[in-house]
This record gives C-alpha cells, structure tokens and sequence, in this order.
C-alpha cells in the first residue's frame, strides 16, 4: 500500500492556491494514495473531495492584520501537537504555500518526506517572511514553485527546486467555449483581491475614461468587504463590482479582455491563474512587465505587458482591441494556443513523477 500524503493549507478559499492544490489532491487520489487534508472548515476549492479524509485548522484571518498574526502562530503551535498523531506512521508530508511552517517542522523531526508548495515570492511584515522563508529554505526535503521566476528567489536556495506551472482545471476547461469579438458590448474583465496594490483602484480609473466600454470587477472578497469599499466610489454605468463568486465561468464567456494590474512595485505575481484561465475563453491579456505572469504573455501574441502607471497606453490598447476585430481575433488566436501549453494531463504527469519519486 502506498503511503498516506498528509496535505496542509492554511485558508480555504476561492483564490489561485487551493484550486491548484485541489488538483495536486485529485492527481494524488488518481495514484491511489490516501489522503488527509488539514484546512479550514470555510468553503472553497478544497471543499467536498471525494476520498479525503478532511482534519480541521483553526486559521482564521481578521481584519486586525495583527490578531490574524497572532491567531496564525497560535494555530501553528496546535498544529504541531496534533501532528504527533502521525508519530510512527508511513506518510509524506505536503505543505502547500509557506504558511504552515509548524508542519515543515514536524515532518522532519518525523523523519517524512516534507515537500512545500510555494505560490509566494514575499510575505508581510517582513520578519515573518525572513522567518518563514528559512523553514521552507532549511528544512524542505522538495521545494515546488509555479514559475521561472519564483525559482529564481534567492530565498528558497538553489537545492531541491522543481517547477509545475499550474494548470487550468478541468471545471473550466470543459466549458470554455471561445468568445467571439463584439463592438457593441466589448468587455473588459479583471479578477483581483480587495488590495490596493492589485490595481483595483486603477480598474475604477480606467472605467471612467473609457465610458463606452463595459468593465467588470470580480473580486474574492465577501459582499460586505466589497460594500464597505465601494462607499468611496463614484461609479460610472459602465462599470459592475461582484464580491467573491464560486463560479467565474459566467464572467469570462462574456468579456473580450483579461487585465491584471497589480503594481510590481509593491507586489509581484508569482503565476497568473485568472490570465491563464481567460486564454482558455480566447481572452488576450493585458499584464504587469514583471513577476511570473509576465511569463504567460508575449506582446502581440496574446496580449501586452504594459505597467499600471502607463494608464494612457493600456487605454490605448484597450481602444485598439474594441475598434479592431482582426487584431483582437489574432491575439484571441494566440491566447487560446498558449492555454494548450498548461494542460491538466500534463501537470497531473508532473505531479504523479513528484509523488512517486
């Protein structure tokens, strides 16, 4: 019998990371290992797998940065006394960020198989991440990183590293049907947390001058979050605000264009799930000039890399695409072909080789 895989995410939620680890879960599952899974008991990608045995977390985040902070090591201490029910068992140890830490530790002192999942380039404050950074960096027996640019952290080392970029799920490769160019209802679409430094503020912006354009904001915050935002909004009719939403599939079969505008300056994109997924619907994208998103767009390819502060050029382009079909179709074209680069079946390969190493 193959060893049981203990996996461990701290928040589970609708964002980039839980969906890829569900798939890592799922390919697991495929390969006939049993599997535990340590979570929070909140709704998200990790909820309701079929064949997980599920454990509790007891994270949770507040809006007090420093509460969150404190409730964060306390579930960590937690963590490590209940992981000693694995003392003695055959198991492998899979961390999936570098949050929790308590099980990197436990699982070497356990003498397992660690392997951590990393989908961060930094943490705040910065202490936490010298700190965070050096368990994953000391103490991992494999590191996982989801681009070419998180590899190139020097914090994690230079041992020990193997790159899966992610993959779309299946969820939405089954309904991704290819959108078709619209003058009339052209669309711009953006995905984003409700930080600053996502570029949110700057979606807003773009809304106002470009008033004949629809834009939509779907962000993977509650309504009440959102609310307390969008107060010190002025709106234009263009523009819809959506709090966090269990399906996005709707949102992209009718849009045209993918934005990110995170600031590089403040926060660098490890991946880009949101952008990857738009290429499956043909949407080309507009992103930041750094950061592991870049890696998915080549300019007039499949889209542009253009920083936040060049508002006159992305306006520009958002312009060009709504007025030009040919041009939109060619780079439609090229989003969806980059999208047959970051297949499930080959991640689920990659992963298979991992697990079974």
């Amino acid at each position: 019998m193959k060893k049981k895989i203990v996996f461990f995410h701290l928040l589970n939620n609708f964002t980039g990371s839980p969906q890829i680890l569900r798939n890592v879960i799922e390919t697991a599952i495929k390969e006939g290992y049993p599997v535990e899974l340590y979570t929070s008991s909140t709704q998200g990608f990790l909820s309701g797998i079929p064949g997980v045995n599920y454990r509790p977390n007891l994270y949770r985040r507040y809006p007090n940065r420093w509460i969150t902070l404190f409730t964060f090591f306390t579930s960590q201490l937690i963590l490590a006394i209940v992981l000693l029910r694995h003392l003695g068992e055959k198991s492998i140890f899979y961390t999936n960020t570098i949050l929790p830490f308590s099980a990197i530790f436990a699982g070497i002192m356990m003498g397992k198989k660690v392997i951590t999942h990393v989908h961060e380039n930094e943490v705040s404050p910065r202490i936490l991440d010298r700190f965070l950074f050096w368990w994953v960096r000391n103490l991992s027996t494999t590191k996982i990183v989801v681009s070419e640019f998180l590899r190139s952290n020097p914090k994690l080392g230079q041992k020990d590293i193997i790159l899966l970029p992610n993959a779309v799920n299946s969820r939405i490769t089954k309904h991704a049907v290819p959108v078709t160019w619209s003058s009339a209802s052209f669309t711009v679409l953006m995905l984003a947390s409700l930080r600053p430094y996502k570029g949110i503020d700057d979606f807003v912006q773009l809304s106002h001058r470009l008033p004949g354009i629809r834009f939509i904001l779907v962000l993977s915050d509650t309504d009440t979050e959102v609310g307390k935002w969008k107060k010190n909004l002025v709106l234009g009719s263009n523009i819809e605000i959506f709090p966090v939403q269990e399906e996005v599939i709707p949102f992209f079969k009718k849009s045209h264009l993918l934005l990110n505008l995170a600031h590089p300056d403040l926060w660098l994109e490890t991946f880009g799930m949101t952008v990857l997924e738009g290429f499956c619907f043909g949407l080309p994208a507009i992103v930041p000039t750094l950061g592991g998103v870049a890696e998915l767009v080549d300019d007039e390819v499949n889209g542009y890399k253009i920083d936040y502060t060049q508002a006159d050029l992305i306006e520009s382009k958002i312009q060009d695409l709504a007025k030009n079909p040919d041009l939109w179709e060619r780079l439609s074209k090229g989003a969806l072909l980059t999208s047959q680069n970051y297949t499930l079946q080959e991640f689920e390969r990659k992963v298979s080789g991992i697990l079974n190493s």
